[in-house]
């Protein structure tokens, strides 16, 4: 008993000893004022040693503790026991910012656009929180209106926002909104009055051109003397390019962008003209002063810049097409005006822009003469326009319409030199642009406004009315007009500015916006007219577009309807309405390159970035079943085509479940009809996609995903698929509706192998028999053909605090349609100049360099 007791007490006495041990200690670099609170100290020595670590110095060893005025020599010993000290990098205020959003940063420098430059400026310099206005708000990613006004309903009535927790507790915020604004803003005003930062990137890439763009760009004319674009396609040469940014305290942006396309000429060899067309460069300054105590901005830019209002139906110039873009949450876009460096090239604006904002009033004035691609017609193809009128030399002024040329031709824009009936050219017209947005709240979160431009030419736009005079200059033989069908109504139904009814040098657009919210609820819209032949004052006698939203938001769920309609006549390059397809889609420019008279005009839809004249109902939701799974997007859309009327539907839902944090299950079903309100007729189309992924967060950050996709497709027969495929031969076959079936694998992973260098990539199969396979890689979107494999990987290294480089090489091998076409004609595989076409192998490799101080 004696001894029992004995070692009961000794096992007593040594017990606070393991409880020592097993104390988690706390970093003092990194620890939080309430973790520092909880050491045995008081509450005013916890405050000295995190005032001291964030306005003086990290702490090196424990004994900095000692440089605090109320930390005596007793009390650093006690605290020897309960924390530790980490190794710190002397870092910049700068650079600190850099390291905390790394992550953020190396997605946005990925992405080329004007939106990712404007991000990047917003992230390294946030904005005081207290001084923003709604649209400043809405405009960051992920934010909706309703976060938004939760915000403005506050700082209105100087109930200004403290900190992060007190942004977090404004009502009506979401958490996601909340969390999306936290890296973004601030909440006090900025001490750094005169601070200059400096961003350079190059980037090199000689990724080959897409296996579409290849079939298109080496068709071949029977008949017709041409210069094939697969000549130009030999004498492939990589792009580069050269990208610099500056700011200069909080007032003074700016930038300047060079680069080389593809198969261009280098920038060494281009002439003085051709630079000053083809470079981008802008200036910009902010203004702040007050008026009877309001704050006012007055932002004014020179060079290009990017401008946006409304839901984008008057105007938007970007140059991306994004479908079923709501401008809402992530898919928002940013509204008013930002400079602009990004590759943008045929819908760039450059000249100047003004913008004035206060509490309840913006306005923006814009101007714009820049230099557009476009589609010319033969200068000397009278036939195509009935004849010699006695006005044949205008016929050089000609234009069909703009275009986003893949490979941008320069020829003589005089003459039209090409040898086409049409031809995209290089600059071939001039293009001013005179535009305005006036916005008015009249209450807090709710306002209206007017928007317009005027645009003058100098060639004329012309699409014959008589189809056959157009057609005769698109397709090749009169035997190919039998594929036109009721979806080229919308080549028909492009603006003409030389008509039977009027001459004009102009194109103009105007319309009004609104958009109010009323607790967790918010109403949008956009109204547009382009003017043709109808009175100015009137609505709805000209072609019009509209779309309208309402969003209703809670914590676990949100929930959003859309309405849109789109006449076919409104023909506005600068719309970038929501749509489920872009312009001229399954148009000629779409099925039929093999057809057209010239094979780059299939650009014209590849490169689209206009929405197809639709109407329809979009009804978005997300909601949280519980914390481990949520239903992250479903929605579905109803709408129809207006060029020939077909009724489509699309379905799509996504559920994650997550077992435990670093866990994901992702389940996706897609299913789309084409022609649902009629089951007899033989264009009806069904599609079915399943998706099933799983995703492991692993330590350090490392990522392990598998992905698999299933397709199949529905469609009707096609003779010419199922028959004979000699000419002579009769299509004497009966056969049902097509089963399609393809499937896809990835494999993405990503590792960090300590701070400074992260290795990312993934392997894909993929079989597609017909059916179009993606992926999203590295930032980038890859669409792949009929089958085959890819694997890429890239790596990311900060060479020092600012030096990033990134390199990534990529290897993908697949079968093209040629193969597909000669097994169907039994043709034998012989080593031909064509041969090496039937499976391609691609190596591509893209290096950047991101140089910041």
């Amino acid at each position: 008993m004696k001894k029992l007791f004995l070692a009961t007490m000794f096992f007593c006495l040594l017990l606070p000893l393991f409880a020592a041990e097993s104390i988690e200690k706390i970093d003092l670099n990194i620890a939080s004022f309430e973790q520092i609170k909880h050491l045995p100290i008081t509450e005013q020595q916890a405050k000295d040693i995190y005032d001291y670590r964030t306005y003086i110095a990290f702490f090196e060893s424990i004994f900095d503790l000692r440089k605090i005025e109320s930390i005596d020599q007793k009390t650093m010993l006690k605290l020897k026991d309960y924390v530790i000290i980490s190794h710190f990098k002397g870092l910049s205020d700068t650079e600190q910012r850099r390291e905390d959003l790394a992550y953020k940063l190396e997605r946005l420098n990925s992405e080329e656009s004007s939106m990712s430059d404007f991000y990047l400026d917003y992230l390294m310099n946030q904005r005081n929180i207290n001084e923003l206005f709604m649209q400043d708000i809405m405009n960051l990613p992920g934010v909706t209106p309703i976060d938004a006004y939760a915000v403005i309903k506050r700082t209105r009535n100087e109930d200004y926002v403290k900190d992060y927790r007190d942004l977090r507790k404004s009502d009506g915020i979401s958490y996601f909104g909340a969390r999306n604004m936290r890296d973004y803003v601030r909440y006090k005003p900025s001490t750094i009055d005169k601070k200059f930062s400096f961003d350079y990137q190059f980037q090199y890439a000689d990724k080959p051109f897409d296996s579409e763009e290849e079939e298109d760009n080496s068709s071949e004319d029977s008949g017709e003397t041409i210069v094939s674009v697969s000549k130009r396609v030999a004498d492939y040469s990589p792009e580069v390019a050269n990208k610099m940014r500056f700011r200069y305290g909080k007032s003074w942006n700016g930038g300047i962008a060079v680069w080389k396309k593809k198969m261009e000429e280098s920038i060494f060899d281009k002439d003085s003209d051709e630079h000053w067309n083809d470079i981008k460069f802008f200036v910009s300054n902010q203004a702040k002063y007050k008026i009877n105590n309001d704050v006012n901005f007055v932002n004014i830019y020179a060079g290009n810049y990017h401008v946006a209002f409304g839901q984008g139906l008057v105007m938007d110039n970007t140059d991306e097409y994004r479908s079923r873009n709501t401008g809402m949450g992530f898919s928002n876009r940013v509204k008013g005006v930002i400079g602009d460096i990004s590759k943008n090239q045929e819908y760039a604006l450059r000249g100047a822009a003004v913008e004035w904002k206060r509490k309840n009033t913006n306005v923006v004035i814009f101007g714009s003469i820049d230099k557009k691609d476009a589609v010319l017609y033969d200068s000397n193809a009278d036939s195509l326009f009935g004849g010699d009128d006695g006005n044949s030399k205008n016929n050089k002024d000609m234009v069909l319409t703009y275009i986003s040329s893949t490979v941008r031709s320069d020829y003589d824009t005089e003459s039209n030199s090409s040898g086409y009936k049409l031809a995209p050219v290089k600059d071939a017209l001039e293009e001013k642009v005179l535009g305005y947005h006036v916005e008015f709240e009249p209450m807090v979160g709710s306002s209206i406004g007017l928007s317009g431009y005027e645009m003058l030419y100098d060639r004329h736009f012309y699409v014959a009315e008589d189809p056959d005079i157009l057609f005769n200059s698109i397709i090749i033989s009169e035997a190919d007009k039998e594929k036109i069908k009721s979806t080229d109504a919308e080549i028909q139904s492009l603006y003409s500015t030389k008509t039977d009814d009027y001459s004009r040098n102009y194109r103009r657009v105007y319309g009004f916006d609104w958009r109010t919210v009323i607790n967790n609820v918010a109403f949008q819209g956009e109204y547009a007219e382009m003017e043709k032949d109808g009175k100015f004052l009137k609505i709805a006698d000209d072609p019009k577009a509209i779309v309208s939203s309402i969003y209703t938001q809670y914590e676990n769920l949100n929930f959003l309807m859309m309405y849109r309609d789109y006449d076919l006549g409104y023909d506005n390059p600068y719309n970038r309405g929501f749509s489920e397809h872009q312009k001229f889609d399954d148009t000629v420019f779409d099925k039929y390159s093999h057809i057209l008279t010239n094979p780059e005009l299939q650009d014209l839809y590849e490169n689209s970035v206009q929405p197809q004249a639709e109407r329809g109902f979009f009804f978005q939701t997300r909601y949280k079943f519980t914390k481990s799974l949520t239903l992250n997007h479903a929605y579905i859309d109803v709408w129809e085509r207006k060029s020939d009327l077909r009724k489509s539907m699309r379905f799509q839902g996504e559920l994650e479940y997550r077992p435990s944090h670093p866990l994901r299950y992702r389940l996706k079903y897609k299913h789309q009809v084409n022609r649902h309100n009629n089951d007899a007729d033989r264009s009806k189309s069904t599609t079915d996609e399943i998706t099933m992924k799983v995703t492991a967060n692993l330590s350090r950050y490392d990522q392990l995903s598998v992905e698999y996709r299933y397709n199949q497709v529905h469609m009707p027969p096609y003779n010419y698929l199922f028959n004979n495929a000699d000419p002579d031969g009769q299509n004497t076959r009966v056969s049902g509706n097509v089963l399609m079936r393809g499937d896809y694998v990835l494999v993405d992973y990503i590792h960090n192998f300590n701070d400074d260098l992260k290795v990312q990539g993934s392997f894909v199969m993929w079989d597609g028999n017909g059916i179009s396979h993606w992926d999203y890689e590295d930032m980038e979107i890859d669409f792949m053909g009929e089958g085959g494999t890819k694997y890429w990987i890239t790596l990311h290294d900060r060479i020092s605090n600012n030096l990033y480089v990134k390199l990534k090489y990529k290897i993908k091998s697949y079968k093209t349609q040629v193969l597909d076409l000669r097994t169907w004609t039994n043709e034998e595989l012989e080593s031909s100049a064509n041969g090496g076409e039937l499976k391609v192998t691609e190596r591509s490799v893209f290096v950047q360099l991101d140089w910041k101080f």
